[in-house]
């Protein structure tokens, strides 16, 4: 059933934004005077089509992996141009109107990201205090003087007023070599404390990277008490006999005064017995517990009991709550869709240069997994999925690869500077290299996403 709802919620997801941008080159064609023969959502045999009064036919097809519109065009040699309809078709469009209708898909894309952030900036943002809880020795953050139990009030100059926020601030300095600057203080006081944290070409080979904890600071996070949450059925703790609500004192001998340290410990032991003393209503108890290994391989194996932590509750003063009126909500939403697509490109240029792993590339496996448990998450939730994919994808399509959006702007840019369209011919190789080039990053995507399961 898990399986079924990924593949639906990633079905509708992508539904939802391929329409979007299939239409906003639709709806502009329509206003420039272009004859729109199709509007297809997918690909393939179609499984329901209609016609509007227009004449366009309305596909809804097999393959769920993207969409088109088809235009007339004199170039289609199965297009029937008349000499009265040649006006309505794309080929014979002023430049402005092509590069207009080239445009509107990603357009579109970025239209819906604004609507949406909007409407969850409207309702508020609700986010976490960056208090740093934490500092691990030998840390980078250890090493320059970062003290615990103050704010990071900003990253290299950008005000930071959550955690969200820093996180954010930081990846845009994955890959970079040089220094992170963040002020420390309380947001209440003038007195603020900077530190330049040095990196090297930093967390370039890494997967999903938390940054913060890279540095090593733990942030908004209330320190976790080695206390028993949940256990998972017939798992050695569970076997062993820990209880919901223990809390585990020494392991060995050694005291445990952090999950963290009780974490590691255990990973470190794979199959390996350990004798544990809990606290359990006031009273020790001893408990001896043997770790599964994780792996048959016992050089790459870690231990693992089936035990998840007690989540403490943020205190209601660690809680920042952000409400905009209207215009403020419409002004913070394209603001965020701006920085967003500026970071994909950045992104992707630092990938192409090698500053960034490839491994954080995904595809739709990885994409289905989200907008499910996004969505189990809450509406709100995904609708800001919604919008973070809404805006790769209107950035995606704007690279200058042909095959995308931006490859025929360049074309029709070319076209408007010169006088004259680009050669059929060059076109048509460029495409095929494009074609090339967007199937080879797909099918590597999706190897990430095998890779990840």
């Amino acid at each position: 059933m898990q399986v079924v709802f990924s593949v639906v919620m990633a079905l509708v997801t992508l539904g939802i934004l391929v329409t979007i941008h299939e239409y906003g080159h639709y709806w502009v064609a329509r206003r420039c005077g272009v004859r729109v023969l199709r509007f297809a959502i997918g690909f393939g045999r179609p499984l329901l089509m209609w016609r509007d009064r227009n004449d366009t036919e309305f596909a809804l097809c097999a393959i769920p992996l993207g969409g088109y519109v088809k235009m007339l065009d004199e170039r289609d040699p199965e297009a029937d141009v008349t000499a009265i309809s040649r006006s309505e078709s794309f080929n014979a469009q002023p430049v402005r109107n092509k590069l207009a209708i080239v445009s509107a898909g990603p357009a579109a894309n970025f239209a819906l990201a604004i609507l949406v952030l909007f409407v969850l900036f409207l309702r508020g943002e609700t986010g976490v205090a960056p208090v740093i809880e934490a500092v691990s020795p030998g840390s980078v953050a250890a090493e320059v003087g970062v003290p615990v139990g103050q704010e990071i009030v900003a990253v290299d100059g950008e005000p930071t007023t959550t955690v969200s926020k820093v996180r954010f601030a930081l990846l845009k300095r994955l890959g970079d070599t040089g220094t992170v600057e963040i002020v420390v203080g309380s947001p209440l006081s003038d007195v603020k404390e900077r530190y330049l944290l040095p990196i090297d070409r930093w967390l370039g080979e890494a997967e999903a990277p938390d940054t913060a904890r890279a540095l090593g600071m733990t942030l908004g996070m209330m320190p976790l008490q080695p206390i028993v949450g949940s256990l998972t059925v017939g798992g050695p703790a569970e076997v062993a006999g820990f209880m919901v609500g223990d809390k585990i004192v020494s392991a060995d001998n050694a005291q445990i005064t952090s999950w963290e340290a009780w974490v590691n410990y255990v990973r470190a032991r794979p199959a390996q017995p350990i004798d544990v003393v809990v606290e359990r209503r006031g009273s020790l108890l001893p408990v001896k517990v043997e770790p599964d290994p994780s792996s048959s391989n016992s050089s790459n194996a870690v231990g693992t009991v089936g035990m998840g932590v007690v989540i403490p509750e943020i205190p209601p003063e660690r809680l920042r709550l952000q409400g905009r009126n209207a215009l403020e909500a419409l002004v913070a939403a394209v603001e965020r869709t701006y920085s967003l697509t500026l970071f994909t490109f950045e992104s992707m240029w630092k990938m192409a240069q090698g500053l960034i792993s490839t491994k954080n590339l995904s595809g739709p496996i990885s994409i289905a997994q989200v907008a499910a448990s996004t969505a189990e998450s809450g509406f709100l939730t995904w609708l800001s999925f919604l919008a973070l994919l809404s805006i790769s994808l209107g950035a995606i399509n704007l690279l200058p690869i042909p095959v995308l959006d931006g490859g025929h702007i360049v074309f029709h840019a070319l076209e408007g500077l010169f006088g004259r369209p680009v050669p059929e011919q060059i076109q048509m190789m460029s495409y095929q290299v494009g074609l090339l080039a967007v199937f080879t990053l797909m099918v590597f995507a999706i190897y990430n996403d095998v890779a990840r399961l």
